[in-house]
């Protein structure tokens, strides 16, 4: 395992905001405070109300001398058209699409830019999981429920640092940054620790944060997540916790940009329910925030969904608060989001009232979901020095999707069989995941 990137720091400043207005003015009113330099990093940019007005206020600050680095998603942002592209670049922007398609693309399946974070003059900025864009349900002006942390402290020299690590590294022309800023000293309160997953290089914080303090609580865990589909190993983890006498609570979506992703979600409902685990869904709204609380002394908030793409292929980044205080008014923000926007899941009223034919689309994405993970995971590994082992992983790789649609052709048309194939193709993929394990 790699040397952490960021220190918990003492002595920050935090603001908890949901998406929404009063989020987007803050937004941007602290991109025209810049005087140096903006970093934003995120999944999508997307030129609707919101992201119009960002573009606007970032091509300012590049005309008045200001060095931006905009680092987006090429998936998440393919509606970012070249002619909008160009219209930074023009002004001086350093801009820059993470993970094109490019031969990596065999080794790196799925792996996604996918935290979102605003640093200005590296000395204050957001991270969170609210990325640039209005979202609403069709025909509704509700904004999704989303959460983001503003920062001012100590904790963004090492933010600074990280920005630019990941930018250069994605960027194709040689970069050069100045120094590192000397933070000047304020008496703000807050603890707090950045933690980060990117698995392919060897990075897993924020799933052994959520481990360990699952594993470590002793009255309450508070955990709201936009699409959830956990290892079974944090699943017992939860369960076990429960059946300690913990209160364990669940906060997931009624409604989401990805239906399927809630079915496959609602299979695992049973098993929470059955081991007194409590679930509540948000039904105002779509959810797309990633907040947990624990004890009254720890939250995070931040990109990481509890599922298999957060967990090793996506780059996530969330910020840990130490602090009673905090947490107790997180809490208190909880219960009002439990109050005002969710139904309680009770079991009887969850198997009773549901068709057939729900019950079987459950089923359905559920074994649709787990077989794109496992495959997607198998597809991925980390970074390996030793050139060999890239060749075979590779070759197994290529291998295994060739074989994968022969299995296809075989199945849709009778020309081969089609049933060895796939199990050529599952075999494959099985030994990268062992293969994965062995240096996770």
């Amino acid at each position: 395992m790699k040397p952490e990137l960021f220190p918990t720091t003492k002595h920050n400043h935090v603001e908890f905001y949901k998406d929404g207005e009063t989020y987007y003015e803050k937004y941007l009113s602290v991109i025209r405070s810049a005087r140096e330099s903006i970093h934003l990093q995120t999944y999508i940019f997307e030129l609707d109300g919101f992201g119009k007005k960002v573009q606007t206020e970032l091509i300012n600050a590049a005309r008045r001398g200001v060095n931006i680095y905009l680092l987006i998603d090429s998936i998440g942002s393919r509606n970012m058209t070249l002619e909008m592209e160009k219209s930074f670049l023009e002004c001086g922007v350093f801009f820059c699409r993470f993970n094109g398609i490019q031969l990596k693309w065999l080794y790196r399946w799925g792996r996604r830019l996918h935290h979102k974070i605003l640093l200005i003059d590296e000395k204050e900025g957001f991270v969170g999981g609210i990325n640039v864009l209005c979202a609403c349900l069709p025909g509704s002006n509700v904004p999704q429920l989303d959460f983001a942390v503003y920062l001012h402290g100590p904790s963004t020299i090492a933010l600074a640092q990280y920005c630019k690590m990941i930018f250069k590294k994605a960027y194709k022309e040689n970069l050069q940054f100045g120094p590192a800023k000397d933070y000047i000293h304020h008496d703000y309160g807050f603890e707090i620790g950045i933690s980060v997953n990117d698995w392919i290089h060897g990075r897993s914080k924020i799933t052994r944060q959520y481990a360990a303090m699952t594993t470590e609580a002793q009255h309450q865990i508070t955990i709201i997540n936009s699409y959830f589909f956990p290892r079974r190993k944090f699943m017992k983890q939860l369960t076990a916790a429960a059946a300690r006498g913990v209160k364990v609570r669940l906060i997931l979506p009624k409604y989401s940009d990805w239906p399927s992703y809630i079915l496959a979600s609602e299979y695992l409902y049973n098993y929470f329910l059955k081991r007194g685990v409590e679930i509540y869904q948000w039904k105002k709204s779509v959810l797309h925030g990633k907040l947990a609380t624990v004890d009254g002394s720890w939250s995070t908030i931040g990109s990481f969904n509890l599922n298999y793409t957060s967990y090793q292929q996506n780059l996530e980044m969330n910020v840990d608060i130490y602090s009673a205080d905090y947490t107790a008014y997180l809490n208190s923000e909880i219960e009002s989001i439990i109050t005002e926007g969710c139904d309680k899941v009770e079991i009887a009223d969850f198997n009773e009232k549901y068709p057939w034919k729900v019950r079987w689309s459950r089923l359905f994405f559920y074994l649709v979901l787990s077989i794109i993970a496992n495959f997607s995971i198998g597809l991925s590994f980390q970074e390996d020095n030793n050139k060999e082992h890239r060749f075979f992983n590779i070759l197994r790789i290529v291998g295994s999707i060739f074989f994968f649609i022969l299995g296809l052709i075989g199945a849709l048309l009778p020309v081969i069989p089609g049933f060895p194939f796939f199990i050529i193709s599952f075999l494959l993929v099985y030994k990268q995941i062992l293969l994965n394990k062995k240096i996770s």
